[in-house]
């Protein structure tokens, strides 16, 4: 390691001794002459002695130290051996403000004073560490020099995992030049981060040059004026000439010399201007993440709410508004623009960061452009709505579907938006966008936005199969709003039909019905929601968001999201009975949806009057004999059997069943629905003889239309293997059990109430072939589902707390089975 001799002037006494113990935890051999000379020693011969085996002198740098007779002896022998036959032997170290003179203006220096120590500390071993290859290469050339633009904030927060990539990206080049591209949203900090970096690594650089890069004759003349800062060209040389000279000189002597092109709108524009060779380090800031052909590209993302939240009560001083805080961080999605906008609001207004996260949720779009609050720094003080309209209208210019198509996906909501949306029912939206999304036109148009980080790519991945995923895009909530605010009045109500339009178009009607249906459901149903409620301020599209609204509901009602699918039920009920009266087929068809789903939650008695109402309106109006009055017939049979009124049940679905087979066939999927509901209540009517064949037909029906792994045929072989059970033959019927429980475990998940339904008519079968504790477990785990999801009342929770008592009677624990009995009214298994 380096001995290094250091001088210093009495009044940087403890400056001087703290450089000391920084050198020596470096390794270094620091020369401090009040730690080596003694009272009466020769301190000339002792400076000149370790002067001359100095590896480097290091000069404690303040105003007091250059007026010093000793210091300025010592400092200018330095220099003049820097000069000359030792490059980089002289180091400056400033510990005070200070002017230093003209001729030491080419020195390297490290500025410790006015920062925190462990910054200070940082920041000097950073020095160090690039001494050596720094003065190896650049002896005798002008240090230090930079023009970075902006100030460093008062309040950064949230970035030290980006700034460690930057080193990381940047250490991984061992040779050549280095780019890293920092892209993301704008307003996210990315040129601000830039700055940060810049500053804290200027004692690495002899030059820190900032290049405004969004027009070529900006990022021309900039790269000029690097030039002339460092004296390789004449001021006055002719342009060409002059940019030619200055990118040679870099490609040979660009090491030590960090470039940072700020705001670069693509990388076709940036090629030109990098060096073709040497060892510069290039920091570029960009929207677009298309950059891998020439840099290493780092995304710049959000805050997450804690950072927004200290930003916010640091800011503003207002400790006391945590919660308010994070609710606002939360409404401006994490984007540090839109956070000091807010945070100067408050400021300048006196106001509460609670007043204005209600003044936001009133008016976003005015808030966002609020020009008084946006910083000095940014783009002349551009605001959160300027920077995403100017990006918007950019895009425009790349492909004339980009503004369109960002309005259209702007009405839905703040979640990914699946792109077979604008793919399968591209013709449903509004104005000339049909024919710009032609072809490769979406592509293009996503391609414009992206370009300028208006939109992200990503997947939706099925919750329940991790190999299903669906390509999408997602708007950040604020260029939802400012895109949004684009369109008023009947422009707006034009986009939001056409939307709705496009939604009834892909959103499937089977979700109730058909587990494989549920991916595209799910990718879609909060941009359902979100249209219709928007919708429903706009009295024309009331009844055209029902039908969206049913469908929704029939998804969550077939996932057992009971809870959720009952209050759009209701609703759909309501705008149908508003707009279309109470005797209308649809309304009965909403009757029917929500007395369906109040009988999965065990509420029969709501339940009844609905079915009966849904029944009479299609007698009334389709027929004693339609398709439709059989499928009311059927449900309200099984809601009878259901309540233990098997009697009045028994003529309703024969009368269903015959009905389906005379107009729809012997082999139609409801008549097989009607054969296994009617076979199902045979058996509970100990008609065992009578209910096999109607089981078997049921059964055999389904697994020709649906497959053998359908849930519909999973429901078949349940009635069959209960039928196989009740008939003495549990053996032979646990084998169907097992397979409707892996159906349903496949196609519906392992915790949906109907897959329980098949493990706790499989615990039964295991209880009479004397497997008591596997039928305990099993059925428990029913119990604990069913009467959660379907209420304590439902006949399957009800069978799955008889099975588990009755296994806990063979077990020997008397006690709780009666306990079990006791909370469910139930008695022993006959």
């Amino acid at each position: 390691m380096a001995d290094i001799f250091v001088s210093y002037t009495s009044s940087d006494r403890d400056w001087a001794f703290w450089i000391a113990k920084e050198l020596e935890s470096l390794g270094h051999s620091p020369r401090i002459h009040e730690w080596e000379i003694k009272g009466g020693d020769d301190i000339y011969g002792w400076m000149e002695q370790r002067h001359d085996a100095a590896d480097h002198v290091l000069c404690v740098i303040s105003d007091e130290y250059l007026k010093a007779p000793y210091s300025t002896l010592e400092r200018s022998a330095a220099i003049w051996q820097t000069a000359g036959k030792r490059p980089g032997f002289v180091l400056f170290a400033a510990v005070k403000a200070c002017k230093l003179p003209t001729l030491a203006d080419h020195i390297r220096r490290c500025e410790l004073f006015g920062i925190p120590e462990d910054a200070a500390r940082l920041r000097f071993r950073e020095f160090m560490e690039t001494r050596d290859a720094q003065a190896a290469t650049f002896p005798g050339k002008v240090f230090a020099v930079s023009n970075i633009p902006i100030s460093i904030p008062a309040h950064f927060l949230g970035r030290d995992d980006s700034l460690a990539a930057i080193d990381t990206a940047f250490g991984r080049v061992t040779s050549g030049v280095a780019v890293i591209a920092l892209h993301g949203l704008r307003g996210v900090g990315k040129t601000t981060l830039a700055a940060v970096y810049a500053e804290r690594h200027r004692a690495a650089y002899r030059a820190t040059w900032w290049i405004r890069a969004q027009n070529e004759a900006t990022l021309r003349a900039d790269l000029i004026g690097l030039g002339v800062r460092l004296h390789w060209i004449a001021a006055d040389e002719k342009e060409e000439s002059a940019l030619a000279a200055v990118m040679e000189r870099l490609r040979h002597e660009g090491e030590g010399i960090l470039l940072i092109y700020d705001n670069i709108i693509n990388a076709n524009a940036l090629k030109p201007y990098v060096p073709r060779g040497g060892a510069a380090r290039v920091l570029v800031t960009t929207n677009t993440h298309a950059f891998r052909g020439i840099a290493t590209p780092v995304e710049i993302g959000l805050w997450p709410k804690e950072i927004g939240v200290d930003y916010l009560v640091t800011r503003t001083g207002r400790s006391d508004e945590q919660d308010a805080a994070a609710e606002l961080s939360e409404a401006l999605g994490g984007l540090p623009l839109a956070h000091e906008q807010a945070a100067a609001y408050c400021e300048r207004l006196e106001v509460s960061l609670t007043d204005y996260g209600k003044r936001f949720a009133r008016a976003p779009a005015r808030m966002l452009d609020a020009e008084h609050d946006a910083p000095a720094e940014y783009h002349d003080r551009r605001t959160v709505a300027k920077t995403f309209a100017l990006a918007i209208d950019e895009a425009a210019k790349l492909h004339p579907a980009a503004e369109p198509l960002i309005v259209h996906a702007a009405l839905l909501a703040a979640d990914p938006i699946p792109l077979f949306l604008f793919v399968e029912a591209g013709e449903k939206l509004s104005g000339p966008l049909p024919a710009l999304l032609s072809d490769e036109g979406m592509e293009e148009a996503f391609a414009a936005l992206r370009t300028f980080a208006l939109v992200a790519r990503e997947k939706i991945v099925d919750e329940r199969d991790e190999a299903t995923a669906i390509d999408a895009v997602r708007l950040h909530r604020l260029v939802r709003e400012v895109a949004a605010a684009r369109r008023d009045g009947p422009s707006r109500h034009q986009t939001r039909r056409a939307m709705v339009g496009a939604l009834t178009v892909v959103y499937p009607r089977d979700g109730f019905t058909n587990p494989a249906s549920w991916p595209r459901c799910a990718a879609l149903t909060q941009h359902v929601l979100a249209t219709c409620e928007a919708a429903s301020s706009e009295p024309s599209l009331a009844g055209e968001d029902a039908d969206l609204l049913s469908r929704a509901g029939s998804y969550f009602h077939g996932r057992a999201a009971y809870s959720t699918a009952r209050p759009l039920y209701a609703r759909v009920l309501e705008i149908r009975e508003r707009v279309l009266g109470a005797e209308h087929q649809r309304t009965a068809a909403s009757l029917n949806q929500l007395a369906a789903l109040l009988a999965d939650q065990g509420d029969l008695v709501a339940a009844r009057p609905l079915y009966e109402r849904a029944l009479a309106v299609w007698e009334k109006t389709l027929g004693p004999e339609h398709p439709d009055t059989a499928s009311s017939l059927n449900n309200l049979a099984l809601l009878l059997s259901n309540q233990g009124d098997l009697a009045r049940a028994r003529p309703l679905q024969e009368r269903a069943l015959a009905i389906w087979e005379k107009v729809l066939g012997p082999e139609h999927p409801y008549t097989a629905s009607s054969l296994n509901n009617l076979a199902t209540l045979l058996q509970d009517q100990g008609e065992l003889l009578a209910a096999r064949p109607l089981a078997e037909r049921a059964l055999a029906i389904r697994e020709k239309i649906h497959g053998p792994g359908h849930p519909y045929t999973a429901l078949s072989l349940t009635t069959f293997a209960r039928q196989l059970r009740q008939s003495g033959q549990p053996g032979e019927a646990i084998p169907l059990f097992q397979r409707a429980i892996a159906t349903g475990e496949e196609k519906l998940g392992a915790e949906h109430p109907i897959t329980q339904r098949f493990k706790s008519e499989y615990a039964r079968a295991l209880l009479d072939t004397g497997q008591p504790r596997q039928a305990h477990a099993l059925a428990g785990a029913a119990l604990v589902v069913h009467a959660a999801s379907n209420g304590a009342n439902h006949a399957w929770t009800r069978d799955s707390a008889r099975i588990t008592a009755d296994a806990l009677d063979v077990i020997g624990d008397h006690a709780e089975a009666s306990a079990i009995r006791q909370r469910y009214g139930i008695g022993k298994a006959l």
